[in-house]
């Protein structure tokens, strides 16, 4: 049964959903999240969107934009987005997953509890690089 997979003392995954008018609003939005890390993930795909604006019916292409974090962090995140995002309306939506992997639910909450600098993929692999050269070690020179 997936319930018996399920660690009570892991915190619950929520998804946070908004729209957006572009596919660059919604990957700075993400960025912005993870870099201040109040999110593990922003996945965002096309939409079209149909809806009344002013009086006016809007059909209007968008980019949906989910966002993954813990349930914690979710009214901090829609805050945090709030300030950046482009619409005077901005739709927030939450929802809880019913089951997340627990391997996924573990490196959600160790990624989220650092506070650390996130590194550039160059710096990425630098250190894969030393890592390989035996050479990596946290806080000495090679």
């Amino acid at each position: 049964m997936i319930t018996d997979k399920i660690d009570p003392n892991i915190k619950d995954t929520v998804f946070v959903y908004t729209t957006c008018s572009d596919a660059d609003e919604a990957r700075s939005l993400a960025r912005s999240a993870v870099e201040n890390n109040l999110a593990v993930c922003g996945d965002f795909w096309a939409i079209e969107s149909v809806y009344p604006w002013n009086g006016v019916l809007e059909d209007v292409d968008q980019y949906m934009l989910m966002i993954t974090t813990q349930k914690e962090l979710s009214e901090k995140l829609i805050g945090f987005l709030e300030g950046l995002h482009s619409y005077d309306v901005p739709m927030f939506v939450t929802t809880a997953s019913v089951y997340t992997s627990e391997l996924y639910k573990i490196w959600l909450e160790k990624t989220l509890s650092k506070k650390d600098e996130l590194m550039t993929p160059e710096e990425g692999e630098k250190k894969e690089e030393y890592i390989a050269d035996a050479g990596y070690h946290p806080g000495h020179l090679k």
